[in-house]
């Protein structure tokens, strides 16, 4: 019961977390100067990547995703973001054995739950800022094995 208690709240913390990295994100590219949006767009139009996997395949982004991962894996927890389409995935893979069952009804309650959803919905409004194509955030908390335990999309 205990490690279960312990999951959730580092499930919690790991999505606040995001939410921070993401409005210091969103922070500093708004002050970006028009000569350096040309240039990344037409680096960009190189690599054939959108504006959203642009965005997320940042060095300066995926640097603060791994810092903010490096801090749960001692928990048993490891995170990686990525787009997919229109859409930005959280993976929340879990790197240590967990009861599925129980885990899935607690996941899928925290997802449901409105302090998660406004949590998000700020991590979606900041990358709509950056590439206003965003669909979607996408959580998916995963098992060591790689099968999806709980997923919500957030529009």
């Amino acid at each position: 019961m205990r490690s279960d208690f312990t999951k959730r709240i580092i499930s919690a913390l790991l999505c606040a977390g995001l939410c921070v990295c993401l409005a210091s994100c969103g922070t500093k590219n708004a002050a970006v100067s028009p000569s350096d949006l040309n240039e990344a767009s037409s680096q960009v139009e190189v690599k054939n990547l959108s504006e959203l996997e642009a965005l997320v395949q940042e060095d300066e982004f995926q640097e603060q995703v791994k810092a903010l991962s490096q801090t749960y894996e001692s928990k048993g927890m490891k995170l990686e973001v990525v787009a997919e389409g229109d859409s930005v995935v959280y993976k929340c893979i879990y790197t240590v054995q967990i009861d599925e069952t129980k885990s899935k009804e607690e996941l899928t309650e925290h997802l449901e739950s409105k302090a998660f959803e406004t949590s998000i919905d700020s991590v979606l409004r900041s990358f709509k800022a950056q590439v206003p194509q965003t669909r979607s955030v996408i959580v998916r908390y995963i098992d060591m094995n790689g099968n999806i335990i709980a997923s919500k999309e957030y529009k």
